[in-house]
């Protein structure tokens, strides 16, 4: 078998195994236009109701809000809720992850999921400001002194702290028409099903050098070829369903019994990837995840129940 033969069965085997795990998701459009408080959105203030509270953290201190999800306001996805509102709040970052310092993980101490099934329509934006300890634009004003997203090791040194939230300013949300998507490359579940279905072509053939990453090009036919590969294996952009990204490893692959591979259903992926997947009109402002994916996946059962104490989230960057 000569090397662009292995290469196309790589490119076959690819093809088959993305279009055999083919499952909704919907891109998320970010923007800097008004919205209001039940509205989707990263950032800012979230909804409450009116005898509710922000949550907090295992210390006692407020959590802010990283994301927003009005479902009514989104396209219906098969096994997704059609309305209520998801809450996604995070630790500051004090130099740790986002509340998720001991890594991926389903506790929820540092940072919590919150799901209403119904919104009060007569709750304010004013009303559920006055909850929040610290305003969103004060806290960045006083605790952010930053540049360029560069750290001024002087004043670590000196016992400053900074607070580091995603995003940096408040967005409004969007919603793109629902798409289909393949398993991609970061999954854990890709190997698996690739291993699978070289077996059904070549049985007993030793599945490495056939595997994307493993395979170089001698020519530059098969360099564009690969190219192609890599492009469609690759994940990435802000999003509700389809598959997650993972710059590290699957953290499902690691599962010792906590329940981690149970968790087969993208619940909601921000990623810092603007040059592949642009933000429309955010202007030059980023995610802040450092080049990187915050992910929290969930199974498909509890979606179905709205339980949402037991997601596995991750964080990581380049």
């Amino acid at each position: 078998m000569t090397n662009m033969d292995k290469i196309r069965l790589c490119q076959e085997i690819v093809t088959c195994i993305q279009e055999e795990s083919r499952r909704p998701l919907c891109r998320l459009r970010l923007s800097r236009e008004p919205f209001a408080v039940a509205d989707s959105h990263l950032g800012g203030t979230p909804y409450v109701p009116h005898d509710g509270q922000i949550p907090v953290d295992g210390h006692g201190s407020q959590l802010w809000l990283c994301a927003q999800i009005n479902f009514a306001q989104a396209p219906q996805m098969e096994g997704f809720p059609s309305s209520g509102l998801l809450q996604i709040f995070l630790e500051d970052w004090h130099f740790g992850d986002f509340g998720l310092e001991e890594g991926p993980g389903m506790a929820q101490d540092y940072w919590r999921v919150v799901f209403y099934p119904a919104i009060d329509e007569t709750v304010t934006m004013e009303e559920c400001q006055a909850k929040m300890v610290v305003p969103w634009e004060e806290a960045k004003r006083s605790n952010m002194p930053r540049q360029a997203n560069r750290f001024d090791w002087k004043d670590i040194a000196e016992g400053h702290d900074y607070l580091w939230r995603c995003p940096e300013v408040p967005l409004k949300i969007s919603f793109q028409a629902v798409e289909q998507e393949g398993v991609n490359c970061e999954d854990f579940r890709f190997e698996r099903l690739f291993v699978d279905a070289l077996e059904a072509r070549l049985p007993g053939a030793d599945p490495e050098p056939f595997m994307p990453y493993e395979l170089e090009a001698e020519t530059d036919e098969e360099q564009e070829a690969l190219r192609q590969i890599h492009r469609q294996i690759k994940g990435g952009g802000c999003k509700i369903g389809g598959y997650p990204s993972y710059l590290q490893d699957d953290p499902r692959l690691y599962d010792s019994g906590q329940g981690w591979v149970d968790c087969d259903t993208l619940l909601l992926q921000l990623y810092d990837d603007t040059y592949d997947y642009p933000q429309e009109d955010i202007d030059d402002r980023d995610l802040y995840l450092n080049g990187g994916p915050i992910n929290f996946v969930i199974s498909r059962e509890d979606l179905k129940k709205r339980e949402f104490s037991r997601v596995l989230a991750q964080w990581a960057c380049t």
